[in-house]
């Protein structure tokens, strides 16, 4: 039998996390939905019905970003426990297994149960709006290439792999000590940011926003330079390269873990 991957050892343990979390998923679920009905439908009550595909697509990402990483951070929970990390770790499976299990739902699985319950709530509050509205508001298509929302899948990947190797790098406050470890690094960034576009460029420096347009004080003039198709290609490459280095880095720190 192969120690790092058995299907039927995998399939008993994924029906196993199933059975034994499916309640708290099921009433996590039910707090999403009814947080997304509140904030939803109080923008379009304050809008008049009018809650354009702009605002719906913001939403989408700030609920994405804010329950994806809050949900993920949480996903090893167990392990920060002596009493649970015992049985937790002992069970008769590889850690590979368990950490596919914890990948498929906190990645895959929470990312479908999620656009699902936008979708159903923000269908729901957007055909309430147009019932009595002359101008009829569509629903977001958040894989549109036009608005780009689909850009915040990358994004979410990037985040979920920082608070998946958080939920086992960290014993306790999974989530806090990650966020608080993430804003440490984008300061870092910001600040160090505008040097090194100094050092490239050897001109004032009016915008360095990382990975966004580039503003500089030439003579007197403003001048921006904008990402190119390129750019962004290169960006969304060493965004998916980050994501499968910290995946990749959960799993080994996961295996670290003794009993």
């Amino acid at each position: 039998m192969n120690e790092t991957f058995n299907f039927t050892r995998f399939l008993n343990l994924f029906k196993k996390h199933t059975a034994e979390q499916y309640k708290t998923y099921l009433m996590s679920t039910g707090v999403l939905i009814g947080v997304l009905i509140l904030v939803l439908g109080f923008i379009s009550y304050s809008t008049k019905g009018h809650m354009g595909p702009v605002i719906q697509a913001a939403m989408f990402v700030n609920f994405l970003f804010f329950s994806g990483t809050i949900f993920t951070s949480l996903i090893f929970t167990d392990l920060g426990d002596r009493k649970k990390s015992i049985p937790a770790l002992s069970l008769p499976a590889s850690h590979f297994e368990k950490y596919l299990v914890a990948w498929l739902y906190s990645f895959v699985i929470f990312q479908l149960v999620f656009l699902g319950c936008f979708y159903a709530i923000d269908y729901l509050v957007i055909t309430i709006g147009n019932a009595n509205s002359p101008d009829k508001i569509e629903v977001v298509n958040v894989f549109s290439t036009d608005r780009k929302v689909w850009v915040s899948f990358l994004v979410f990947a990037i985040l979920h792999s920082i608070c998946f190797f958080g939920a086992v790098f960290f014993e306790k406050l999974h989530f806090i000590k990650t966020v608080f470890s993430f804003f440490i690094f984008i300061a870092m960034l910001c600040l160090l940011n505008p040097v090194l576009l100094h050092t490239i460029f050897q001109e004032e420096i009016d915008n360095g926003i990382p990975f966004n347009m580039v503003g500089l004080i030439i003579n007197k003039e403003y001048i921006y330079i904008e990402p190119t198709k390129t750019s962004f290609i290169i960006a969304a490459t060493v965004a998916i390269l980050i994501s499968v280095i910290l995946w990749i880095s959960t799993y080994f720190r996961l295996k670290e873990k003794q009993v």
